[in-house]
């Protein structure tokens, strides 16, 4: 089931005007559109296993002016968010995987509208 992020993030913060929202899309990359100004999130996670990346490297996206605390201390990379040194293959790696999901999503979202059509109309023949 896909969740209405974009309307409960809406509702969200008109009920708490300072409240930061952010959405897990681990299941939703290379499914349907993720457009983080249009859905109103504030941070983004992604797992890059899940769209063909190497294991073990993720995606996290931080709305710019938005302070986080760091978890581990030390080193100034991606501007004081993160210490330790990058893994250039495995971003490579993120980066050509998102290219090709980028490529095929617009594939995958005519086969899932025909599948939840065959679905609801399989459902509406049960007696």
């Amino acid at each position: 089931m896909i969740q209405p992020i974009k309307t409960l993030t809406k509702l969200l913060k008109e009920w708490v005007p300072n409240i930061i929202a952010h959405a897990d899309a681990v299941q939703a990359i290379g499914k349907v559109p993720i457009d983080v100004q249009d859905l109103g999130i504030d941070s983004l996670s992604l797992s890059g296993h899940k769209f063909g990346a190497p294991k073990g490297i993720g995606i996290f996206y931080l709305k710019k002016g938005i302070k986080c605390n760091l978890l581990i201390e030390g080193g100034e990379l991606e501007e004081g968010l993160r210490s330790g040194i990058e893994n250039v293959p495995y971003i490579m790696g993120v980066a050509k995987s998102l290219e090709i999901i980028n490529h095929n999503l617009s594939e995958k979202l005519i086969s899932l509208s025909k599948f939840d059509d065959k679905f609801f109309k399989a459902l509406k023949e049960i007696p």
